[in-house]
């Protein structure tokens, strides 16, 4: 299953391409993630943000977080803290499953 929350750092969403499917939606932008045949995926969030990661895009990009809609930098902080144990196993899940590590023989 998709974890509950993620790590978002955007403001644009996207159309999904013909013939996929949709995995994942959000709110904001309901697009979140998508497969296109069997192998191919899009992610509109950031599974693979550290927290070193998601600090320097916060101090960085600090004027981004003054547009409507955007949560503050402490907010990213803690939502991060909070959720970033159940996003990092779902990754690993889906990573193994993705490259085939987890899939039953007869499903590759």
């Amino acid at each position: 299953p998709w974890p509950s929350h993620v790590y978002h750092w955007h403001s644009e969403g996207f159309d999904l391409p013909r013939g996929s499917e949709l995995l994942a939606q959000g709110e904001t932008f309901p697009n979140q993630a998508f497969r296109h045949g069997h192998n191919a995926f899009g992610l509109q969030f950031h599974p693979e943000v550290t927290q070193d990661m998601m600090c320097r895009w916060a101090t960085r990009g600090a004027h981004h977080l003054t547009k409507p809609g955007a949560q503050p930098g402490e907010a990213h902080l803690a939502g991060w803290s909070r959720y970033d144990p159940a996003v990092c196993h779902w990754l690993d899940c889906f990573l193994d499953s993705w490259l085939g590590l987890t899939m039953p023989e007869k499903s590759r």
